[in-house]
């Protein structure tokens, strides 16, 4: 999450979710084919037992609130976040003995 905590949450004060869990979530739904807000939740619902590893969260945010966060993220923040953590995600998988990421 600490790529991304320069990423600005454009989301209300009283949002359920932290914005770096529901990133969390949406690139492991992404990196398991989901590609839309509705895939997103529905991967939030069905993995969480796999995802608390990584995240806690009582209840799957919705379809509405992956859909709401997508349209309000600021791309251009975003994307250098990304960028940032798939690079290291890259190094780190160079480093690990072969077979340690799936």
């Amino acid at each position: 999450e600490s790529y991304f905590g320069a990423v600005p949450d454009p989301r209300a004060p009283n949002a359920t979710h932290r914005l770096g869990d529901l990133i969390v979530m949406m690139i492991a739904a992404s990196l398991c084919g989901a590609s839309n807000a509705t895939e997103f939740a529905l991967f939030a619902q069905e993995r969480k037992q796999a995802l608390s590893r990584l995240i806690d969260y009582d209840a799957a945010p919705s379809h509405d609130t992956f859909s709401r966060l997508l349209r309000l993220l600021d791309p251009e923040a975003f994307g250098r976040a990304f960028a940032a953590f798939a690079a290291a995600f890259a190094r780190a998988s160079r480093e690990t003995p072969r077979g340690g990421v799936a």
